[in-house]
This record gives structure tokens, C-alpha cells and sequence, in this order.
């Protein structure tokens, strides 16, 4: 579940001078161990999420990504997440987030769903990967 284009934007606005960041294809926003400062709307291009050669999932315009080790606080990246093509996120730090998990439920709601797609989604791997 991403931020469909009408939350997105009303996110983007709420963000105000949110600090952008631009990749290009094959540079990385953020590897595994790292620290986590902001949380991050992909908002154009395309990033991979991985660790090693596993690709765990695409993450395209409306994407949310970094929420689990910035809402862990302290907590380090768990995964490699690396440019596809030209990208442009909003980074969102602590503060906004907080502000915004607080002033707009229907975002609280979005990050609380990516997490726990994410989650069932490496459950079901590991499930797949221990058959005997």
C-alpha cells in the first residue's frame, strides 16, 4: 500500500520545506547497519529495497520507505535500498512525522498498513524457504 496521488500530495504540503533528495540510477539512499534520520516519499523514479542480491521489492512513485528504523529510534537500516532509475524523495524527519502521524490519521493508517505488508510478506518467504 502506497500514498495514492491526492494523499501524497496533501502529505507533500503538509512537509513544507521538506528536505528533497535526488539519485541517480545505482546510487543508494541508504545501506543496511546504517543510522536512520528521516523516513522517506518516493516521489518520481523507481528504488529497489535488498539485502545482498535479494531484491525484496520495488518501491515506485507514492512509496513510503525507512519508516521501521526511524520509528524504532536508535534502530539501524535493515535492508540496502538503491536507485532503479532517476529518483526525488521527500525526506521526513522525526519531527514531521511525528506532526503528521498526529494531524493526518489517514497517513498514520498508510504507514501502519506498509509495515505490516512488509512484515507478512517476509513471513511468507521464510515460510517458503523452510519447506522441507
Amino acid at each position: 500500500m502506497d500514498l495514492h496521488e491526492l494523499e501524497r500530495d496533501e502529505i507533500l504540503t503538509a512537509c513544507g520545506q521538506a528536505e528533497m533528495v535526488r539519485l541517480k540510477p545505482g546510487e543508494f539512499l541508504f545501506r543496511e547497519g546504517d543510522g536512520a534520520r528521516f523516513l522517506y516519499i518516493v516521489k518520481s523514479g523507481t528504488l529497489r529495497v535488498m539485502s545482498g542480491t535479494t531484491v525484496f521489492e520495488t518501491l515506485r512513485p507514492g512509496a513510503i520507505v525507512g519508516e521501521m528504523a526511524i520509528i524504532e529510534a536508535d534502530m539501524p537500516r535493515s535492508a540496502n535500498v538503491i536507485a532503479g532509475t532517476h529518483a526525488e524523495l521527500v525526506a521526513i524527519d522525526l519531527d514531521k512525522l511525528l506532526g503528521l502521524l498526529s494531524n493526518t490519521p489517514s497517513f498514520a493508517l498508510t504507514v501502519m498498513r506498509v509495515i505490516t505488508r512488509r512484515v507478512r510478506v517476509m513471513n511468507q518467504r521464510v515460510r517458503i524457504g523452510h519447506r522441507p
